[in-house]
């Protein structure tokens, strides 16, 4: 049984907070996404760990209960007890599933790593995914809730997509139990929003059954940062520009702008452009997007580039 450390693949202490947690899964999830790394095979693992972790130590409920079965679990394996042995029914739940293909749902990339099950073994079996009690593991994920007692269970499953289509809307079509559904993310929408699609999880003995819960995972973007409906961008601007005034050229999620840089302009400025930001959902308005500069110095400078900035300096002097 496959043990992970998701502390040390995220890089953050035990008593982290969410905050820390989120912040350095950002800067991760950016850093090895496949996408990114097309030459480097490892990312994908990677990647994929980041997620499993992520989505493990930002819900206190399902980090408590790792930090409990965790504990317990790396105690039994020093013991030198097997998987087979391990006491998982205090942990793992019991009853009906529902079989989310995560290839379908995410193209081919649904944090599934080698043809192998999108999370470890462990974590499976902790969360309701794997069946310690003699059940075969698949290829999809499972997940349980807790339903009404007439009705079928409840169930959750992560959907990833990036700023710009959280930023556009976009449609997924996905498989439940070999049928096909479309799920429409509205434009605007935030990270960790849940979709309810009714009548799609799991089918009580009666055959009613629960709803499922898409949450959404919104991908971090180089470069951006979101703060409620306002997108926040570090744009570098050169020496001359800064000092003397000028324009640069800004990459927004709606479009290029051009925006006026006033002369003597200080590292760390920031310039609103209204309505560039977030859509608010279902509102028909929009966040603004805030350009911080940063100022680029310039490099391998020539002798005579260097006399100027002396002859420069000793004017500033007089």
């Amino acid at each position: 049984m496959e043990y992970k450390d998701y502390y040390k693949i995220l890089g953050v202490d035990r008593n982290a907070s969410q905050e820390e947690i989120k912040k350095k899964y950002r800067k991760l999830a950016a850093k090895y996404h496949p996408d990114k790394n097309p030459d480097d095979p490892t990312s994908e693992k990677k990647f994929t760990d980041l997620g499993e972790a992520y989505e493990v130590l930002s819900d206190p409920e399902k980090r408590k209960l790792y930090d409990r079965a965790g504990a317990d679990w790396k105690k039994y394996q020093q013991a030198g007890g097997g998987a087979e042995d391990f006491d998982w029914s205090q942990y793992a739940g019991r009853g009906q599933r529902v079989n989310i293909n995560f290839e379908d749902m995410f193209g081919g990339r649904g944090g599934r790593s080698q043809g192998g099950s999108p999370f470890s073994s462990f974590f499976e079996n902790l969360f309701g995914g794997g069946d310690p009690f003699g059940g075969q593991q698949g290829q999809t994920y499972q997940r349980f809730r807790r339903g009404e007692p007439q009705r079928g269970r409840d169930a959750e499953a992560i959907i990833e997509i990036s700023l710009k289509e959280a930023f556009e809307g976009v449609t997924r079509q996905f498989k439940i139990d070999g049928e096909r559904v479309n799920v429409k993310i509205p434009a605007g929408i935030e990270d960790g929003k849940r979709l309810k699609l009714k009548g799609k999880g799991s089918p009580s003995p009666s055959g009613s059954r629960g709803d499922l819960y898409l949450k959404v995972r919104i991908r971090p973007e180089e470069g951006y940062e979101r703060k409620g409906n306002d997108i926040y961008y570090e744009h570098p601007v050169d020496l001359y520009t800064a000092v003397l005034g000028g324009e640069i050229t800004v990459p927004t999620l709606k479009g290029k702008v051009k925006l006026t840089i006033p002369a003597e302009t200080e590292s760390g400025k920031l310039f609103r452009v209204p309505g560039h930001g977030m859509p608010v959902m279902n509102n028909g308005t929009r966040g603004d997007f805030y350009v911080r500069t940063l100022i680029d110095l310039p490099k391998n400078l020539s002798s005579k580039e260097k006399e100027l900035f002396k002859k420069l300096a000793a004017e500033r002097k007089n």
